[in-house]
């Protein structure tokens, strides 16, 4: 391939991923990357296409190369974001704990020193479910709080993500009414447009988890809903997937079985959501 078609074809995936056409972004950006011309810089790229795209492990390894090659060049914050990324991907979608806490321990020591990052923001909300989903509540609380007030200043998603993360703490330690406001918090910042396509999924399939394990499944089923809608325009990777798993529980707790058998057909590679 000339050296013309290969920056063209970087081009055209980036301005794809820009109008959400997440399969063409990543086809244009793995034919690049075939092609010796992706580069380094355009590694996350890469990994955030192929996540929507629906491909897990292209993203896993995306982001291991793009940590790799900010280490060549000495990039610590940098490396320290795609560590952080990597753990993010394997907790919510693989629930692997310990590469999870492999890479959060690397993420760590690339920051330890460094000043306050949207990294930073990141590292506390992947740590917040890490310890969550191990039992240590008051560590997943002191974490979630961190994501909250750094996120606030530094990463307004990681912030909302912390926040469901809070709520969810709130339910679990039976401060329920408490935990259900922030749900709608974090609810309302989803519906806003203002957060990227991976963190609003990530809040709607947390809040429809979090109000299902309740029990409020009549609030539920509007959240999950306004998520369906979304996702007809948006919904990316396997966050596709899990919209129609509540749906179908949904379906289920209310008699319509053959409906919710149908909603769940060709979903069996489909990562559940943590559970919490």
């Amino acid at each position: 391939m000339s050296d013309g078609a290969g920056p063209g074809l970087v081009e055209r995936g980036h301005a794809a991923a820009a109008r959400g056409d997440w399969q063409d972004a990543f086809d244009l950006l793995m034919e690049a990357d075939a092609a010796g011309v992706l580069s380094a810089a355009d590694l996350p790229a890469l990994g955030e296409v192929a996540y929507a795209a629906g491909h897990l492990d292209v993203t896993i390894e995306a982001w291991e190369r793009a940590h790799a090659a900010c280490l060549r060049v000495d990039d610590q914050i940098s490396a320290a974001e795609a560590a952080v990324r990597v753990a993010m991907h394997l907790l919510f979608d693989t629930t692997l704990m310990a590469p999870v806490r492999g890479w959060l321990a690397r993420a760590e020591g690339l920051l330890e020193g460094c000043d306050e990052a949207p990294a930073h923001a990141w590292l506390a909300v992947v740590r917040a479910y890490e310890r969550m989903l191990t039992g240590d509540l008051t560590g997943a609380r002191q974490w979630a709080r961190q994501a909250i007030d750094v996120g606030s200043a530094r990463a307004p998603a990681a912030s909302a993500i912390g926040r469901v993360a809070e709520a969810r703490l709130l339910i679990l330690g039976g401060d329920v009414q408490r935990g259900l406001a922030l749900l709608d918090e974090a609810g309302a910042a989803a519906l806003s447009g203002d957060l990227d396509p991976l963190s609003t999924g990530i809040v709607y399939c947390e809040l429809v988890c979090a109000l299902q394990g309740l029990a409020h499944y009549d609030v539920a089923e509007e959240w999950t809903e306004a998520m369906e809608r979304w996702c007809e325009t948006n919904a990316i990777g396997s966050l596709h997937g899990r919209c129609r798993v509540h749906r179908a529980e949904i379906l289920r707790l209310r008699g319509a079985c053959s409906e919710a058998e149908g909603r769940t057909h060709g979903l069996r590679g489909t990562p559940s959501p943590p559970a919490t």
